[in-house]
């Protein structure tokens, strides 16, 4: 408000004013109160001088008493030191007796520390530790001693670690020993001999047992020390997991792929040995491990044994490794099972395995039937006298029609070769080989018979028959050759009633007639007689297509020809002969055959009439071919004793009532009967009728070209007039297949 109202000099003026009234004041003040402030500096002064006098007064009494007291407090000094020295020397001695064991322990720990007498020292540690260390807890020592505890544990704990390693060390190599023991003793009790050589064993080993083979006392301290420690727990851990690592490394099969039977057998030792210690484990210590964790080692060596079983069994070279490899895993089975290890899995292994060694058997039999069929010269066995026809016949069963113990029956033409007596041995031998698998596998008799009886019939159904097949297939084999080879089948199809009473004395299982597996033999030989058969028909095919190869007919010759081919001749001669040496063979053989030659003759000289080769062709061209139709014919009425000649005849009617239509010219009556039941060219073929006839309007039409004769026109005519007569007689999109002639 001042400001507002510029009254600010004014109240600057008003304002200095009342500041010199208050100096006013204030000098008036202190001039009152002058007097006393003199009166008081005066009275301290006095007082001053009273001090300094009894200030002098007390450092005078005080020198004297210092000079006075002096002796005195030189003999307390002395007394106080020397109550002190005593105190200590109290104190020392207490203590000694109290570090004194202490320290004795300590030097008694270090020496069995360097003793490595480890067990002990631990003992030693915790009676220092707990018993003796907590009564002098308060030495600087104790302290040292309590920081070095740690390290003595750790060095305890490491150096048992160490003796655990050298003690699975040590049955990681005494396993294959331990095992080796374990199933020669196993051996010893059963029938199987092929496990090892004993001369890799001595007879103070074999009677050791697994821990006279093995200290135990390394797993047993280092148990005691964990369990000490307070990690028995860890411990227990890592035992197991060096276990199973070591149960991985045995179950990997080292060597196994050269399929040597010691691989086998180092193989399967290894593994013994590791389940008997752990089972020796298991047995000697408190909870360890514990059955469980031996039945997952157990699980996991059953998973690998049987993979390794599978691929190993397909894989070996031979039977006799397979038989040796299933003895040995027998052997393998019967010992783990008397430590109380479950091997079912692996008997059923060993049951499949049964397959591998008969597929394998079946293999290697087959090369010698193949080598049999090969080396047999096929001709029948001559015997001179009687003890050659049994040092021959041995075991075979055969009955001749002669009397054998008569001189006059000698010499003997047995009916078959020696295939006959070489198969049916090899057979005997394949089931004597093949039951061998069944030892010791505990199967009924029943069961062993059913497996010998099937695997024997794979070897007649499958194995020989295919060898059969594939001989029969050979190109150099001839006539006679497969002639005696179908005689060869009889008899070793009657022999197969021998072979099932064969089995039945191997295996003992009595025959109900209703459950027992038979034999394929008499289907099997009698597939192998037909094989046989049929590649007679097709060499005789074959060996009258060579006669055909050599047909030169000429079509159109000026004149006819009524003497028959000379290829003909040859082609019925041969085939006569060929018939003559199968008359002997059962079955009909020799009229099958015979009718076989007959419709494969018909077919080629069909094959002639059918051909696109042939373009022209007249009626003298088609009367020479007449002439060896009719000695076809005369052939087929008579080929063979016992050979119904009508059913051989028929055989040629198609051919032959086609020939005699157009030699004969009986066009009206085939016109006339045409598709009636008692025409007489019932088995005329419109089609072929059709081909041949514009095959000699072309050769008719040769003619008329040079010739100007009226006849030749109107023959050729009168052939155009029958073509066009015929197709409405064809059948619509009837056309036969034609057959090329290699002629």
């Amino acid at each position: 408000a001042v400001y507002e109202n510029s009254l600010d000099k004014e109240f600057s003026q008003k304002l200095q004013n009342r500041v010199k009234t208050y100096d006013k004041d204030i000098e008036r003040l202190c001039n009152y109160h002058y007097h006393g402030f003199i009166e008081s500096v005066s009275e301290l002064l006095r007082v001053k001088t009273d001090v300094r006098n009894l200030k002098s007064n007390i450092t005078g009494t005080n020198l004297a008493l210092q000079e006075s007291g002096k002796q005195l407090l030189t003999k307390c000094q002395d007394l106080i030191r020397l109550r002190k020295i005593q105190r200590n020397i109290v104190a020392a001695m207490e203590a000694l007796q109290k570090c004194l064991p202490v320290l004795e322990l300590y030097a008694k720990l270090n020496e069995q520390m360097e003793k490595k007498r480890f067990y002990p020292a631990l003992k030693t540690l915790e009676l220092l530790e707990h018993h003796h260390l907590p009564h002098i807890d308060s030495y600087r020592f104790t302290e040292m001693m309590k920081e070095y505890f740690p390290v003595i544990t750790k060095n305890i704990e490491q150096a048992s670690k160490s003796d655990l390693q050298d003690f699975l060390e040590n049955i990681r190599h005494k396993s294959a020993l331990i095992g080796s023991m374990s199933m020669r003793e196993t051996e010893n009790q059963s029938s199987l001999n092929i496990l090892s050589d004993k001369t890799t064993e001595s007879p103070e080993e074999e009677e050791k047992s697994v821990q006279d083979l093995v200290d135990f006392a390394p797993l047993y301290r280092c148990l005691h020390i964990h369990t000490v420690l307070g990690s028995r727990e860890y411990f227990e851990i890592y035992y197991r997991e060096q276990r199973e690592n070591q149960a991985r490394l045995v179950l990997q099969p080292q060597g196994i792929q050269n399929e040597s039977l010691d691989s086998y057998r180092s193989y399967f030792h290894q593994i013994v040995g590791f389940f008997v210690v752990e089972n020796t484990v298991l047995h000697t210590t408190r909870a360890l491990i514990s059955r469980n964790n031996i039945q997952v080692l157990w699980d996991l060596a059953l998973q690998k044994i049987t993979s390794v079983a599978r691929v190993q069994f397909l894989h070996c070279k031979d039977s006799k490794t397979i038989l040796d490899v299933k003895e040995l895993m027998v052997c393998f089975c019967n010992t783990l099972a008397g430590y109380g290890f479950s091997v079912s899995k692996l008997h059923d292994i060993l049951l499949e395995a049964s397959d591998a060694y008969n597929n394998k058997l079946l293999n290697e039999w087959k090369d010698k039937f193949l080598t049999i069929l090969q080396s047999d010269n096929y001709t029948p066995i001559m015997v001179n006298d009687n003890k050659e026809y049994w040092r021959t016949i041995e075991e075979f069963p055969f009955k001749p029609q002669k009397d054998i113990t008569r001189k006059d029956s000698y010499p003997m033409t047995l009916p078959f070769s020696l295939l006959v007596l070489n198969t049916y041995k090899e057979i005997k031998r394949f089931i004597l080989t093949s039951v061998k698998f069944a030892d010791n596998l505990n199967l009924s008799l029943t069961d062993i018979d059913d497996k010998l009886r099937k695997s024997t019939n794979d070897l007649l159904s499958k194995t020989l028959m295919d060898v059969i097949d594939e001989f029969v297939e050979k190109p150099f084999l001839h006539l006679s050759q497969l002639t005696q080879l179908s005689h060869n089948t009889v008899y070793l199809e009657k022999a197969c009633g021998n072979l099932e009473i064969y089995i039945s004395s191997i295996t003992g299982a009595v025959s109900d007639g209703i459950h027992v597996t038979r034999l394929y033999g008499t289907s099997t030989f009698s597939d192998a007689r037909q094989k046989a058969e049929d590649k007679i028909y097709i060499l005789l095919n074959k060996k009258l297509d060579e006669f055909f190869e050599l047909a030169n007919y000429d079509w159109t010759p000026s004149e006819s020809r009524h003497r028959p081919s000379g290829y003909i001749d040859d082609l019925l001669a041969y085939l006569k002969d060929a018939l003559g040496t199968l008359i002997s063979l059962p079955n009909n053989v020799a009229i099958s055959a015979c009718i076989s030659s007959c419709k494969h003759i018909c077919e080629r000289l069909k094959g002639f009439l059918k051909t696109d080769e042939i373009k022209q062709m007249n009626v003298n061209g088609l009367k020479h071919f007449k002439g060896d139709l009719q000695a076809c014919l005369d052939f087929a009425k008579a080929p063979l004793p016992h050979v119904n000649s009508i059913s051989l005849t028929t055989t040629f009617l198609e051919v032959e009532q086609i020939i005699d239509l157009i030699i004969e010219e009986d066009w009206s009556s085939f016109f006339s009967d045409f598709n009636q039941p008692t025409s007489k060219y019932q088995c005329v073929s419109v089609t072929l009728l059709m081909s041949l006839l514009e095959k000699i309007k072309e050769g008719e039409g040769r003619k008329t070209i040079f010739s100007f004769k009226k006849a030749d026109r109107d023959r050729k005519k009168f052939y155009e007039n029958l073509i066009r007569r015929l197709k409405p007689m064809c059948p619509v999109n009837a056309v036969e297949p034609e057959r090329p002639v290699e002629s």
